[in-house]
């Protein structure tokens, strides 16, 4: 089965860490690959706690029998400060994700699937505070339906 979704996936590890607001993300394809945690990072195709990375629903019988693709991709965004700053946490992710949804605005085929293709993005909330301090967790789902 050739899908959208790898090329997606692929394509959003290379796209994020060029986009406004993000050279001090860490951008990781899957679970983070490092013991220290940093401060803030996303993860691409994985959510913590979460054993699916998204989906994907082929329809091959589309419109002039061409292949259709609805799909998704669950990525979890993190920002993490020693204190108990909540409200800039939560202002950090929400700036980085509105850059992001910019990006998917400017070019709904993410520069990788077929021009009649749509993506947008859907975030859930998880905010936390610990001894550790405030850390404002985004889990953000782009979601895509593409036709090739």
């Amino acid at each position: 089965m050739t899908a959208a979704w790898p090329l997606v996936v692929d394509r959003l590890v290379q796209l994020l860490p060029s986009l406004t607001g993000w050279d001090d993300v860490a951008v990781f394809d899957g679970p983070p690959v490092t013991q220290d945690a940093p401060a803030n990072y996303l993860t691409i195709g994985f959510v913590l706690g979460e054993d699916a990375a998204g989906e994907i629903e082929r329809i091959t019988h589309g419109v002039a029998g061409m292949l259709e693709e609805l799909g998704s991709i669950r990525c979890e965004l993190v920002c993490t400060t020693g204190e108990t700053d909540l409200s800039g946490m939560r202002a950090k992710a929400f700036a980085l994700v509105d850059s992001w949804q910019a990006e998917v605005s400017r070019d709904q085929s993410l520069g990788v699937l077929s021009p009649s293709s749509t993506t947008a993005l859907s975030v859930e909330v998880l905010p936390a505070q610990t001894d550790a301090g405030a850390s404002q967790r985004l889990v953000v789902t782009l979601n895509y339906f593409s036709r090739s």
